[in-house]
């Protein structure tokens, strides 16, 4: 329940600032300003009394660092025009503990456990529904006129409690305005840009990622001959009598397995739902069913199996949740049935109860533990995509041009193929290559593995010229705007060969598509490489440390390292 040195005052600080400088913006220049905040609760499954997971609500956890269900915060500050810095009162109310509610849960921390545990003084704590009523109280008999500022969350009635002291205070006196205009937007812009401390958080989630990537890369190498056997009609040695150091990664579910207990054993939990798909379930880009075998001769991709069918299995058949769904006219691609060439796992472990890495990996399985011809072609493309967006990752660059240079790379590399057939610029303007890579470059993190993402998604701050030339290209990009430093982004090109998408942006009947070239890297599925990296000023810090280059994954996949 507790985060270690956890800056809160300066993250309040910040929110105030931003706060106060929104709220002079929209010409709301009162005496007083008040944040109210509510902690997440304790949540149970549907219609049940067993419980969900506890996952802190992430703004609340960024201006206290606190991890107790259904704490609550009240900070007041005054703002004018001219306040560049307002300074501020705290209340952090904590539950008191109930001798019955103990009786199941581990008890909130005493008050004098509280004051050790976070960055408030003795004075600034108390219990929620006594001394956070009671500070409320203060505000209502104020004399002075007051703006209550609240995520919509509290505004909509997500809290009851809170709503009914608001809606109550509000009935009371017409000083008071209750708004859910500025907050959410204040903390965005206060949690884009990271303090030290908390990268030193974020770069701590992804060591303990990088190792589970790395373990799972080891365990595949432990059994590369064998299956190498077994694709060639070895029967598996599974019966469920192996000792864990016989188990044997053969199947996506396997790899999710391994890779979330080498992240418990760190000490961290999953920052998201894992991706692991193999051959062409790569190319669903949040396939997050993770329940197929590994398949070989004796079983086979499925050649056309239905979407959610309800036969699904996950050790048998190789057919899950989530299908192969190749259409009509991708089906001439793919001769028949083939065996999956690549493992895409895109995973990442948080860390000191929220702070996430997001790292992918897209390595050989089958053949020995090394990349087919083809899948190390479309692996260096991307991996070549991935540096060359890092080298202009820096404080002042537009995120637009990072993504745009990637499109150029794909381009010009599916030309040298002969995938492509028109010239670079002909590729551009077709807007064809979406087909290929359709998603946005990447995206902020921190609280959230999509950080701040409505004020990047929202905020398109000069766009470059090319931007417009080639609007079609950024459709889904999180981040529409100039780098800052400290800023904490991940850098995650990809390759697909999905049927939807080639149909959709038209790759399968465009005369600037060799058909034939495709179908022979179209059973690659999709390959996507990801790294988080800090902005700073002469360019960018990666935190990630698993490997990425295509002789060292093969040496670990093969066993050889």
């Amino acid at each position: 329940m507790t985060i270690d040195n956890f800056p809160a005052k300066e993250h309040i600080r910040r929110l105030v600032y931003q706060l106060a400088r929104l709220a002079a913006a929209a010409g709301e220049i009162r005496t007083e300003h008040v944040i109210v905040l509510q902690g997440e609760h304790t949540l149970s499954r549907h219609d049940t009394d067993r419980e969900l997971p506890f996952h802190q609500e992430a703004n609340f956890h960024y201006a206290t660092g606190c991890l107790v269900p259904s704490a609550s915060l009240i900070v007041r500050f005054t703002a004018s025009d001219k306040t560049d810095s307002p300074s501020f009162d705290v209340k952090l109310c904590i539950p008191e503990e109930d001798a019955e509610s103990s009786m199941w849960s581990v008890p909130p921390p005493s008050l004098k456990q509280a004051k050790d545990m976070f960055d408030f003084d003795a004075s600034e704590l108390g219990f929620t529904g006594v001394d956070d009523q009671a500070w409320w109280g203060s505000l209502v008999n104020s004399s002075q006129d007051q703006v209550v500022h609240v995520l919509s969350t509290v505004a909509d009635g997500s809290y009851p409690v809170m709503a009914q002291w608001m809606t109550s205070a509000f009935n009371q006196t017409s000083k008071i305005k209750v708004t859910a205009d500025h907050l959410q937007r204040a903390f965005h812009y206060a949690r884009l840009i990271k303090t030290e401390q908390e990268i030193s958080y974020i770069r701590e989630a992804c060591r303990i990622t990088s190792g589970a990537h790395e373990i799972v890369m080891r365990e595949l190498g432990k059994f590369a001959a064998r299956r190498q056997d077994k694709a060639h009609g070895g029967a598996s040695r599974r019966d469920g009598k192996e000792g864990l150091s016989e188990w044997e990664i053969e199947s996506e579910g396997d790899a999710e397995a391994v890779f979330v207990a080498a992240c418990r054993r760190a000490g961290a939990g999953q920052a998201y739902l894992p991706i692991v798909a193999s051959g062409s379930r790569a190319s669903t880009l949040h396939y997050v069913c993770n329940d197929r075998i590994f398949p070989t001769s004796r079983h086979p991709v499925d050649s056309n199996p239905s979407f959610n069918s309800p036969q699904a299995s996950t050790s048998t058949s190789g057919r899950g949740c989530c299908g192969d769904m190749p259409s009509e006219s991708f089906n001439d691609l793919r001769h028949g049935a083939f065996l999956p060439q690549v493992l895409l796992i895109d995973a990442g472990s948080e860390y000191r109860g929220g702070y996430a890495s997001d790292i992918t990996r897209t390595i050989p399985i089958g053949n020995g533990g090394k990349y087919t011809e083809e899948g190390k072609t479309v692996y260096a493309i991307v991996l070549k995509m991935q540096k060359a967006a890092e080298a202009i990752c820096k404080a002042g660059a537009h995120w637009d041009d990072l993504h745009l240079l990637c499109h150029r790379v794909l381009c010009e590399e599916f030309i040298a193929l002969g995938i492509f057939k028109g010239s670079l610029d002909e590729m551009l303007d077709s807007g064809l290559s979406q087909a290929f890579f359709p998603h946005g470059l990447g995206h902020s993190l921190g609280l959230d593995v999509h950080d701040s993402l409505q004020l990047l998604r929202t905020e398109h701050l000069e766009l470059p010229e090319t931007s417009r030339r080639h609007a079609k290209l950024f459709k889904y990009l999180r981040i529409r705007r100039r780098l800052e430093e400290n800023m904490v982004l991940t850098i995650e090109p990809g390759c697909y060969f999905s049927p939807q998408l080639m149909e959709t942006f038209g790759a399968l009947t465009s005369p600037l598509v060799d058909r034939a070239t495709l179908a022979r890297y179209a059973p690659v599925g999709g390959v996507r490489i990801e790294d988080v990296v800090v902005v700073r000023t002469q360019g960018c810090e990666n935190l990630t440390i698993v490997p990425r280059e295509i002789a060292q994954i093969e040496a670990i996949c093969s066993g050889e390292a």
